[in-house]
């Protein structure tokens, strides 16, 4: 059985990936994915915020 072409691979942070739009760290796609509003626009990341004020929703409706 083959690997699926565009399979995500934890760590991989090949891409064009984003920036964080509060200090301009980079982020890699799969955590703008998941800590990015609905436009995977990063509001905050660990560099400037804890992973407790990442997860909430305050973050993601900025």
């Amino acid at each position: 059985m083959s690997k699926p072409q565009n399979a995500w691979v934890p760590g991989n942070t090949s891409g064009a990936g984003t920036n964080c739009t509060n200090c301009g760290e980079h982020v890699t796609r799969q955590f703008a994915r998941v800590f990015g509003d609905n436009a995977d626009i990063v509001k905050a990341c660990p560099n400037c915020a804890t992973y407790r004020e990442l997860d909430t929703a305050d973050y993601h409706r900025q």
